[in-house]
């Protein structure tokens, strides 16, 4: 049995999807998994409705177990940090991130000092700068970056995200990504490069029945931000007045003055609680711009959506060829409403089983298996 400490962005407590959880907490069956939990800023205390309060203040112990479905996880809560975002100037970002490095390195000391080093690995889940700042801490643990995301098109780390994860691979035994389009970015720039793609959680989104649906409903899960081109979901709306347009997760982009009155908002939806609105979905869509953050996703929803059996329309913003034939991919917005216009009428019993028989074999379980396998 290994310790693997996973030093994480995606932090615990958001009720969001996110692939590095996922992971760990299928990890923790066999191994001991730690969780050093996304840093919270003094801006986070203040703003961030999900922020664990209590521990970060050190109001209660900054250390938790949590038993999950799969196994026991440590989360430890670091202080609060200074938010660096707003730095332009790189000798002031060095100096506040070696200060924000400190007050991080009071709780590596705690967690290092409960662990067999010679048994431990770290996983650094799209954490790069404080990776580079705190590398000194951790001492000679092997090390794993795990990259999810284009990391120069993200908006939190856009100024100094892609220099410190060039500085930061090479402190690094090896790196995994999440597509291969991310994988052949690091090709040439580190010797062990792999790639353990997204899965799907086939506890929650599983559809037993096989029946076909006349909702008059189409639906898209996920963050509504920079990525999503909100023109062609407009310009969709508008092309097919009698099917409503249903989007669940935040809304971090600002939204078109005029929208298609079938087009409803519904804001998060609590995981456990998905499968229920996408059930009654005639189907499913990824309305993404085609740009170079978006070209290196491989996106979590299209293994969901297809585990519930249900037809995906999606934008070809990506090399989506592991889901050829079971997906429409459009080339622009009149193919897309072609598509979906198509998927929703050409659906039946055979090509839902096809789908969810594809989904079932991308599991986060056998996720987890191959991860496991390459640290």
């Amino acid at each position: 049995m290994k310790t693997i400490i996973c030093h994480s962005f995606p932090a615990w407590d958001t009720p969001y999807i996110k692939s590095t959880m996922e992971i760990m907490t299928r990890l923790a069956k066999d191994h001991r998994v730690i969780m050093l939990d996304y840093h919270y800023t003094w801006k986070d205390v203040l703003r961030n409705k999900f922020i664990p309060k209590s521990q970060v203040l050190g109001k209660k112990n900054r250390t938790r177990k949590i038993e999950t479905e799969n196994g026991l996880v440590e989360v430890y809560n670091a202080m609060p940090v200074i938010p660096v975002n707003w730095i332009n100037n790189a000798a002031i970002f060095h100096l506040v991130m070696f200060i924000n490095a400190w007050f991080i390195s009071l709780s590596i000391k705690k967690i290092l000092k409960t662990v067999n080093k010679e048994y431990t690995v770290l996983v650094n889940a799209f954490n790069p700068i404080y990776g580079f700042f705190t590398r000194k801490y951790w001492g000679e643990i092997e090390r794993t970056y795990y990259c999810y995301d284009e990391i120069s098109g993200t908006e939190w780390a856009s100024k100094w995200g892609a220099e410190y994860e060039s500085k930061y691979i090479d402190q690094c035994d090896r790196i995994i990504t999440t597509s291969e389009q991310l994988k052949q970015k690091f090709i040439g720039k580190h010797a062990n490069v792999s790639c353990v793609k997204n899965g799907v959680n086939l506890s929650i989104f599983r559809s037993e029945s096989s029946e076909l649906t006349k909702s008059y409903k189409v639906g898209y899960v996920g963050a509504i931000d920079q990525r999503v081109d909100l023109d062609l979901l407009v310009q969709t709306a508008k092309a097919l007045p009698s099917l409503n347009f249903e989007m669940l997760g935040p809304v971090k982009a600002e939204l078109p003055e005029k929208l298609p009155e079938n087009i409803v908002f519904r804001g998060s939806v609590p995981q456990k609680e998905l499968p229920e609105s996408i059930q009654l979905w005639d189907a499913c869509i990824i309305p993404f711009v085609k740009t170079e953050l978006t070209k290196a996703i491989y996106p979590l929803k299209i293994n969901e959506y297809m585990a519930m059996g249900k037809p995906v329309i999606t934008t070809d913003f990506s090399d989506l060829s592991d889901f050829d034939p079971l997906i429409y991919v459009a080339e622009n917005t009149e193919d897309f409403v072609q598509g979906l216009k198509k998927e929703i009428q050409a659906n039946n019993r055979l090509k839902v089983q096809m789908r969810k028989h594809f989904a079932q074999q991308n599991s986060w379980e056998a996720r987890a298996n191959e991860f496991e396998k390459q640290i």
